[in-house]
């Protein structure tokens, strides 16, 4: 059965958890002052599989998440600040992908996303 996620950290040991289940590189940067601000709460690379002419050759997707707890889709942008709005918006400008999750629903949704990527790829 499905654990019920009731806090951000369930949210983000579940997006932890789809990382190591797709065999990506995943890393949860720790904020502080010397940083860059609003960077989503783990980034990857998911390795995906494209094209004829690279059959069995791997290319790594760069793939962001922004954990949010559940229950914030009705609020203003998810709850995301101004920065992590931005941050989002220019990795999906830059040909990687990056989400706002609450859920299960949000990584289906991104599992998706790869999927249609990786068919256009082809």
């Amino acid at each position: 059965m499905p654990r019920k996620l009731e806090t951000e950290n369930d949210v983000k040991t579940l997006v932890k958890d789809w990382y190591d289940l797709a065999g990506a590189w995943s890393y949860a940067p720790i904020q502080s002052g010397l940083g860059a601000h609003g960077i989503p709460d783990r980034i990857g690379c998911v390795p995906v599989v494209v094209t004829q002419a690279m059959v069995g050759k791997h290319l790594g997707l760069f793939v962001a998440v922004e954990a949010k707890r559940p229950g914030r889709r009705g609020e203003k942008d998810r709850g995301l600040s101004p920065l992590q709005k931005n941050n989002l918006a220019v990795i999906n400008l830059a040909g990687g992908l990056a989400i706002c999750c609450d859920g299960v629903d949000d990584l289906q949704l991104l599992e998706l996303r790869i999927c249609e990527l990786v068919t256009v790829m082809r």
